[in-house]
């Protein structure tokens, strides 16, 4: 190639490229799309946080695996059939075995074949041992399987409780945005007293630090609602950079009256934790017995019927029945140490039953009292709630008539966000207690809508 037609193909590509580049860049800057919105109930939230919780997913594993160790165990008491097919061709020594003494006898026979096509069964008839573990992963599948759903319970508790912390931080939100326009009417207001020449600049200038107050709270308040969608968002499988809208309103509703007597036998009837227990006890006393199953006898069946023969055309017939009884006379401690294992195991579960079962009743007393005084709280809170707007109404008319100064008014209008902030977290408290209580008699899963009330 010589060097006009080299620079031809330069120019080419420089201008081939400049042409591609800003394509390319403006390819690659273009920001994709925002996902849209996503309006989300309280249902919605928690039916994708049992989706996509991992402790869920690996809890569910968790009762697959013990469902396979089941089968495992079943199959020792079912019975196994095979088919097997050999074909053998062989020669033998004879003075291999001796006879090298006796003339006639060669010492190579064969070469023969025998063919043997059979169908073989095993079937065991009794062994304790085998009957143990199958009870004993019966009651593991159990267990597991109250693990899960416990864990359901833990997770929509879980994502209920971020749920209505982000309604509260909404509701700090609404009511900081009002406490900026309350602000910025009054400071209207004092700029018109101290026009008319009824208050002075100290006023206006008080009343200006208040709206930047107002402004600073909305800041933090917005801050942290978004946060707390982001949590939310994490804990149900959510992408960060996809915007939610939360769609309920709850709001402060009266807890159902329950006694300590029947919130208590609600619990020992249906936590699931509880159950899971009990069924780990069952596992261990039928392991115990399948230990100790090693010293009794067992008795299996065996069976086959096929032909045998030297070629296809000449095979015959024949069959196998047997039934063996395996009687254990000594067997080095091993089925002692088994036992005593197994003792140990059903005490120490044993122990863990009544623990939960008195730490249960611990729990509901707890909630109880947690609950009652949430209840205590949202009264005191909405009647602090109602006198702090009251006091800046008063302030108001008593600053807009000349009577007060603007430092009456600032602490009124303190009181009021103090008394927002604090009537927002009572009724958050509130739910959560109602939560608690939920969670101490096992029904989060059948009752927590119920006990939170909103809109569906």
């Amino acid at each position: 190639m010589n060097a006009p037609m080299i620079r031809t193909f330069t120019i080419l590509c420089a201008l081939t490229l400049g042409l591609a580049l800003p394509s390319a860049a403006r390819a690659q800057t273009t920001p994709a799309a925002p996902p849209p919105r996503l309006a989300l109930t309280l249902e919605d939230a928690v039916a994708r946080g049992l989706t996509s919780n991992l402790a869920v997913r690996v809890e569910a594993e968790k009762v697959h695996a013990a469902e396979g160790s089941r089968e495992r165990s079943l199959s020792a008491l079912r019975p196994h059939f095979s088919a097997n097919f050999g074909a053998i061709n062989q020669t033998a020594s004879t003075a291999a075995f001796g006879f090298t003494a006796f003339p006639g006898i060669p010492t190579i026979l064969g070469p023969f074949s025998v063919l043997d096509a059979r169908v073989a069964m095993s079937l065991s008839i009794f062994d304790a041992t085998a009957h143990g573990d199958v009870s004993a992963n019966n009651a593991l599948v159990q267990s597991e399987q109250h693990s899960y759903r416990n864990t359901r319970e833990l997770v929509i508790l879980t994502v209920a409780d971020l749920y209505l912390e982000a309604l509260a931080d909404a509701s700090r939100v609404d009511a900081a945005k009002a406490q900026v326009a309350t602000a910025e009417a009054l400071a209207t207001l004092a700029s018109d007293q101290k026009a008319a020449g009824v208050v002075a600049g100290i006023d206006v200038v008080r009343q200006q630090v208040q709206v930047q107050a107002a402004r600073q709270r909305l800041l933090v308040a917005q801050n942290a609602f978004d946060k707390l969608k982001l949590r939310l968002g994490r804990a149900i499988g959510l992408s960060a950079d996809q915007p939610i809208d939360l769609s309920d309103h709850i709001s402060y509703l009266a807890a159902p009256v329950v006694s300590p007597s029947d919130a208590l036998a609600l619990a020992l009837s249906s936590r699931d934790d509880l159950r899971a227990a009990e069924a780990k006890v069952d596992a261990a006393r039928a392991s115990q017995k399948s230990a100790s199953g090693g010293n009794l006898p067992s008795l299996h069946f065996d069976g086959n019927y096929g032909a045998i023969g030297a070629t296809p055309s000449s095979l015959d017939g024949t069959y196998f029945v047997g039934a063996t009884v395996h009687v254990p006379i000594f067997d080095g401690g091993s089925t002692r140490g088994k036992t005593q294992q197994a003792t140990a195991e059903v005490k120490q579960r044993e122990a863990e039953l009544a623990d939960l079962r008195l730490g249960i009743s611990f729990e509901i007393a707890a909630a109880l009292l947690d609950l009652s005084t949430a209840t205590a709280a949202v009264d005191v809170a909405k009647s602090a709630q109602d006198l702090a707007g009251q006091e800046l109404t008063q302030a108001q008319d008593r600053f807009q008539a000349g009577l007060a100064s603007s430092i009456e008014l600032a602490h009124a209008q303190e009181a009021v966000a103090s008394a927002s902030d604090s009537y927002i977290g009572s009724v958050y408290a509130h739910n959560l207690a109602k939560g608690a209580l939920a969670r101490a008699m096992g029904v989060v899963e059948e009752r927590l809508t119920e006990f939170l009330g909103g809109r569906r």
